[in-house]
């Protein structure tokens, strides 16, 4: 599998058919998507762009996760947040759509792959143990931008293929890697700086940098437009 494992850029053109990618945003939209699912309040949904989603109207009955500023007719709308996604008291049940930066983007551009994985820490042995059953090809693909301040999506899709082209059948191997990768994140600049940049910063990285706190493996299930429905798989 070492040979057929590859780390690429979710902007650059990708397969149309063939393999898997499993696309990383830890800070903040893949740790939101996975806290959403966990929490089992309703569907949770990913859209390319806000304006690709307002233009449904299912939305208008959802609530919104998104740290964008395009209007959208919703129920409730919240920031990108998995302190929100995890703390905010509902008293029904509602879908959930989350719009990002650069995290639903890419996991869009990975659309043409057989499967497209929601990356991150909180699943990490788990989805470790997904890709290492699977004989296709895998693409990583971090959703930082290039040239930006962020390291941390890099720093966990190289983590996924240490684990991956070492001894993924052995739990302790895969639990150290993991355990590296978030050491590496957490000694780099983004959690200090994610924390002077927003008000629950500090508390979003603390909860994306919970190795395996999930079991759970999060696909998105492609409808028709641009909307994605994320599942278990």
């Amino acid at each position: 599998m070492q040979a057929r494992l590859s780390i690429r850029s979710w902007q650059e053109p990708l397969p149309e058919t063939g393999g898997v990618a499993v696309a990383f945003d830890i800070f903040r939209c893949c740790t939101t998507i996975h806290t959403l699912m966990a929490r089992d309040s309703g569907p949770v949904y990913v859209a390319r762009t806000v304006k690709e989603a307002a233009a449904d109207p299912r939305v208008n009955g959802w609530r919104v996760f998104s740290e964008l500023s395009q209007e959208i007719s919703c129920a409730e709308r919240f920031d990108n947040s998995p302190t929100l996604a995890q703390s905010f008291r509902w008293a029904d049940q509602k879908p959930a759509l989350v719009a990002t930066t650069s995290g639903t983007p890419s996991l869009f551009a990975a659309r043409g792959f057989e499967q497209v994985y929601v990356g991150s820490l909180l699943n990490y042995s788990a989805l470790i143990r997904h890709l290492t059953r699977l004989n296709k090809p895998i693409t990583l693909l971090p959703s930082a931008l290039p040239g930006s301040e962020h390291v941390e999506d890099e720093i966990a899709a190289y983590g996924v293929a240490t684990a991956l082209e070492g001894f993924a059948n052995m739990p302790d191997f895969v639990r150290q890697c993991g355990e590296q990768t978030v050491e590496r994140v957490r000694h780099s600049p983004r959690p200090g700086l994610l924390a002077g940049k927003i008000e629950t910063g500090a508390e979003d990285a603390r909860i994306a940098l919970e190795l395996d706190r999930y079991d759970h493996v999060l696909a998105l299930d492609f409808e028709s437009g641009p909307i994605a429905r994320v599942v278990r798989v």
